[in-house]
């Protein structure tokens, strides 16, 4: 059996707990302000066991804090935090961070450059029979066995980030909180690392709160993402329910690429400037529809005229702009076949889409 398998077995031996309930992570009506600034309001979320949530939304949205009123830094004004079926959080009483079985990874890292890898990693294990082995089990689990003894200043920004996620691993934790991990590195490296700790963590099946302002970053991350904005929560949803069906505008813009036209909206379709668009449910008369560019295809025409285009080698975005002014932006797949000054027409390919109130 595992060294991680023991320190398990034994943690729940002491602290028996009904099956299924542990790891689960929820939080009630919970607020916090920065004197007069409120950078999480009423926010209520449910993370389930064995699962990763990415919390996305813009710089200064809340979602750091949130993470920090999680890991029990901070003292909530109001609401509650609760994990595997016990309260960590109210504003009458908070269980210090030390108290809880989470573990946090920093965007920077936080390593103690005059301890050695193994070092970094032992430093919250209690001494024991199994404690070398634990530290070597998480060094492999995230690619980097044999290295324990190498000093952090020696390794790569990535390499620094997997000591980390091992630190934070070997205890065994029931819930692991991300802070934007992979923001420091460099583009490729950053998609490489973080396939690799989805990877990880859905192998492991440990609770874990993924924060990002990506978008992409968190539709590979989690199978369950909350969209946060002004210390509030927008929408909670699976990565292609929150593309497909945002909850409203400002979320339809923020999850991906889309052009909102004004519509005549209906019971099955609205009537829009590439005409008719199939909805997924009733839209009011006077709406914005949601056109998403790899759902709309150019033709022969002249209605429109191609502005600008831009090509990624597997596709081809281009901006296009009528004569009232409205702009449009396109995906079609391969190569450019069409240049700048170029007319065309415009139709929906795509599934059924939702509309907003204009």
């Amino acid at each position: 059996m595992s060294a991680f398998a023991l320190l398990t077995r034994e943690r729940l031996r002491k602290d028996p707990r009904p099956p299924g309930d542990v790891g689960d992570l929820i939080t009630r009506s919970l607020s916090f302000s920065y004197g007069d600034v409120r950078a999480v309001a009423d926010v209520s979320i449910d993370v389930p066991a064995g699962t990763v949530t990415a919390l996305l939304g813009p710089s200064g949205c809340g979602k750091t804090t949130l993470l920090r009123l999680i890991a029990g830094l901070e003292r909530p004004e109001a609401g509650s935090i609760h994990a595997g079926g016990e309260t960590l959080s109210t504003p009458d009483r908070v269980r210090p961070p030390e108290k809880r079985r989470i573990g946090m990874v920093f965007q920077e890292g936080a390593l103690f450059p005059h301890l050695s890898v193994a070092e970094n990693v032992g430093f919250g294990l209690p001494r024991g029979p199994h404690r070398a082995e634990t530290i070597e089990e998480a060094l492999t689990l995230v690619g980097l066995s044999g290295m324990g003894q190498r000093s952090p200043t020696s390794l790569s920004g990535g390499q620094r980030q997997r000591v980390a996620l091992a630190r934070a691993l070997a205890p065994g934790p029931e819930v692991l909180l991300l802070d934007e991990p992979f923001a420091n590195l460099d583009p490729a490296l950053r998609v490489e690392l973080r396939t690799e700790v989805a990877s990880l963590l859905r192998t492991l099946g440990i609770t874990s709160v993924f924060v990002t302002h990506d978008q992409e970053e968190a539709f590979v991350m989690g199978a369950q993402v909350i969209v946060m904005r002004d210390g509030r929560v927008l929408q909670s949803a699976t990565p292609s329910e929150l593309y497909s069906r945002p909850a409203n505008r400002w979320v339809a813009t923020f999850v991906g690429e889309a052009n909102v036209v004004p519509g005549q909206g209906g019971a099955e379709a609205a009537d829009t400037v590439v005409g008719s668009v199939p909805l997924a449910e009733a839209a009011p008369a006077t709406c914005e529809v949601l056109l998403r560019p790899e759902h709309l295809a150019l033709d022969t025409g002249d209605a429109w005229e191609v502005e600008q285009l831009e090509f990624y080698g597997h596709d081809t975005l281009y901006v296009l702009r009528d004569d009232q002014g409205q702009k449009l932006m396109v995906r079609a797949a391969g190569a450019p076949r069409h240049v700048s000054g170029d007319r065309a027409s415009v139709r929906y390919q795509g599934p059924p889409t939702v509309a907003f109130e204009a």
